[in-house]
């Protein structure tokens, strides 16, 4: 069986199961069959954390994926229905599009015959693991929160400070949990909003630098204790290669001389590609790439201050020279995948060509990396007000013009072939094409917009395009 449009299957729930969520006091606090299953309007897919409250520590990652809960997702697929859990994927092909997560899945392993896929169906196997490594974090990207950056942390308090208005503003919105805060306490204003203040976490001296997600206990000791069962990870930050709980995981695997059998997969902003981080992924049989880099030059600095373009290209340019001889060593390409991953906003929507044209020079120019895909994903939550369904219709219909040039350009160079993937980004336009902002729309895209521009020092003029800022600058009627 493989996942097919007139089918409901997917290959996560039988091989993988995400570890997003977790706390420094209790550990593991949430669980899903994959990380696209936790949403705003999904939060708790596995109907989980309860269980995993009452008794922390005592619930294994391997009994969570052997569970009740996740056995019922792989029965529904097993008999053609739809998971209420898999919402993301639904909405994502009821739109159209055949680009969801899970049509894309694959059984984790190199061993993909027929027989072995059917006994992975009948009989599933924990082979995979998708880790939350932290919000420990070196860049303050606008499209991203202080819950997964700790950096971010710093505008949080800029505008707390500030007494700015960053309502509706997602993780920003200090306001929302004065309001909370307000039922239960009595005194002016000010005096609640002084207790709100008070214990707010974010606000505490150095939360910049402090990681608070994470717990090495049983259930981390689980994890390592079966190491050897696994042949495939992957891991997100913050920025992942800063997390310790990463640097353990590959150390231990290299040491336990299991990580030859190891695919080794994870998001990086690619700043941070060191000698010694190299040095480690020649032990691993190959790594998926997952580049969060959004825009190039002056644009890419906006989205994701404070960091200089330069640098990450000097970086990114830096593995891929050290890995080349590694390749031709083993006469495969170590780098199995090496994915663009940006993702779509006001701020970068017109300088996807320019990052298309990015990825294509490299790989004109290395030949360690077995595929290359260009994958353009939507903002989380959708409803930020950078999101690109409050653009004006005629400056939407440019964007899907521009982005249908970059789908029928398939790149081929060195040994890679770059295969664009923007279906996803263009249903979503498509399918608010029509829509006209308000006014109300404006201001708030402006006001978030200009709220990041106060706490940084910009100014969104010399950074944004000229139809962002005509919009941006002039009152709808």
């Amino acid at each position: 069986m493989r996942p097919e449009v007139d089918n409901t299957f997917c290959w996560y729930p039988f091989t993988l199961l995400a570890l997003k969520e977790w706390n420094q006091f209790q550990g593991i606090i949430n669980a899903s069959p994959c990380c696209n299953s936790i949403r705003p309007e999904t939060p708790d897919p596995l109907n989980i954390k309860s269980k995993l409250k009452l008794d922390p520590e005592s619930i294994m990652p391997y009994d969570i994926f052997h569970g009740e809960e996740m056995e019922s997702i792989r029965q529904y697929m097993r008999e053609g229905r739809r998971h209420p859990s898999c919402e993301t994927c639904w909405k994502i092909e009821d739109r159209g599009s055949l680009s969801s997560y899970r049509l894309l899945s694959q059984p984790s392993g190199r061993n993909h015959e027929e027989a072995s896929q059917q006994d992975l169906i009948d009989n599933p196997q924990l082979r995979s693991i998708d880790f939350a490594f932290g919000e420990n974090c070196n860049l303050r990207c606008r499209m991203c929160g202080p819950g997964l950056s700790n950096k971010l942390r710093a505008d949080y308090k800029f505008f707390v400070e500030n007494r700015m208005d960053t309502s509706g503003m997602g993780q920003y919105d200090w306001q929302y949990e004065w309001k909370i805060n307000d039922k239960d306490h009595k005194g002016t204003q000010e005096e609640k909003i002084a207790n709100m203040l008070e214990h707010d976490i974010w606000l505490k001296p150095n939360t910049e630098t402090e990681v608070g997600n994470w717990k090495n206990g049983p259930q981390w000791q689980n994890i390592l204790d079966n190491i050897h069962t696994l042949n495939h990870i992957k891991a997100t930050g913050g920025e992942t290669l800063l997390t310790k709980p990463f640097q353990e995981f590959v150390d231990h695997a290299i040491e336990r001389g299991v990580a030859g059998n190891i695919m080794l997969e994870f998001h990086t902003n690619a700043t941070k590609f060191t000698d010694t981080w190299i040095e480690k992924f020649k032990h691993f049989e190959g790594l998926f790439l997952n580049l969060s880099i959004d825009s190039i030059g002056k644009n890419y600095e906006y989205c994701r201050y404070p960091m200089l373009w330069d640098k990450v290209d000097a970086s990114l340019r830096r593995l891929l020279s050290k890995l080349e001889p590694i390749s031709k060593q083993r006469e495969l390409p170590i780098i199995k995948n090496f994915s663009f991953n940006p993702v779509i906003s006001v701020l970068n929507a017109h300088s996807l060509p320019a990052l298309f044209d990015y990825q294509t020079e490299l790989v004109r120019d290395y030949t360690c990396f077995e595929h290359t895909v260009f994958w353009c994903d939507l903002l989380w939550p959708e409803d930020k007000y950078i999101n690109v369904r409050f653009l004006p219709p005629h400056v939407k219909q440019n964007l899907l013009n521009m982005y249908a040039q970059i789908q029928s350009n398939t790149i081929n160079g060195g040994r890679g072939q770059i295969a664009p993937q923007l279906e996803v980004v263009c249903n979503h336009i498509s399918s608010h094409l029509d829509y006209e902002p308000t006014e109300q729309d404006r201001k708030n895209m402006y006001r978030e917009i200009t709220l990041f521009d106060k706490s940084r020092n910009q100014s969104y003029n010399d950074y944004l395009h000229a139809e962002v800022i005509e919009f941006l600058e002039t009152p709808r009627a």
